[in-house]
């Protein structure tokens, strides 16, 4: 782990979700941030289910280990910082352009300045209309399909801390936080201008086209056999929901129910035949 610069930022630290099984993604995610982010002003958390020295230089401050839900993780980093705000990341958030300390700094004034529980760093899906005649700033409606969402952005974190629960995997955040009308009074905002540019590299344990292309740009080796590339039907699939997503939320987070009712009833079949 790379020992960086001592004197980080007091108002707000960077927490970066993974697991020792997407270790792989450590280095390239490093790699990408110390191009693209040299100059990063803030601590920058790794919380995992394990962690052993590798001998790698990650960009990393400091490892939080915790083996458990993906929410417990979340809180347990959150609470270990003493910053009124944290940026959640993903592991497979990869930079793919340079970052300014003083458009960052412009968004946590605006997260102060608005008093927003969230203000996310990109726009997905589109949102509901420009806060307060800002015409930089949007907002989400809450109680409305991913109105919360796991993409990169600035959390209060008081306001984190009260709508997630522990049995939550970042997928059930997205899913049944998003639609409880009764979360704080807080706002949930996006930054409609150029802020943060990152690639999703990967979903469902495969390599995106973009996140691909992105590594063989900067030089950066993909082992196949270590994680395969998705193919160009399993991408196409990938576009179709984004576009369903920007359009029609509430349908995209009904197909999910509807598909994790069914995979919790097929679950509870398997118990009971396996008791008798």
């Amino acid at each position: 782990m790379e020992n960086r610069k001592k004197n980080k930022d007091k108002e707000m630290s960077l927490i970066i979700y993974s697991c020792w099984k997407n270790r792989d993604m450590w280095n390239v995610f490093s790699i990408l941030f110390k191009k693209y982010w040299p100059d990063c002003p803030y601590k920058i958390l790794l919380v995992t289910d394990a962690y052993h020295d590798e001998g790698l230089e990650y960009v990393f401050d400091e490892i939080v280990i915790r083996d458990s839900t993906w929410a417990v993780m979340i809180k347990e980093a959150v609470c270990r910082e003493e910053t009124k705000y944290v940026m959640l990341w993903m592991d497979d958030y990869l930079l793919c352009d340079y970052v300014s300390n003083h458009e960052i700094k412009k968004q946590l004034l605006k997260a102060q300045k608005y008093h927003a529980g969230n203000l996310r760093l990109i726009e997905s899906p589109i949102c509901s209309g420009f806060y307060k005649n800002d015409k930089n700033t949007g907002y989400y409606k809450k109680g409305e399909a991913y109105c919360l969402s796991t993409q990169a952005g600035i959390w209060d974190r008081n306001f984190l801390l009260r709508v997630i629960r522990d049995e939550w995997s970042a997928w059930e955040f997205e899913r049944l936080a998003s639609v409880n009308k009764k979360m704080p009074e807080q706002p949930l905002l996006v930054s409609l201008d150029y802020v943060l540019p990152y690639e999703e590299g990967v979903r469902r344990g495969r390599w995106m086209r973009g996140g691909v292309n992105l590594c063989r740009r900067n030089g950066i080796y993909i082992d196949p056999e270590i994680r395969p590339v998705m193919t160009n039907m399993e991408m196409a699939v990938i576009y179709f929901l984004g576009a369903v997503l920007d359009w029609n939320p509430l349908l995209i987070v009904k197909i999910q129910n509807l598909i994790y009712g069914g995979s919790r009833k097929l679950k509870s079949w398997r118990k009971v035949l396996r008791l008798k």
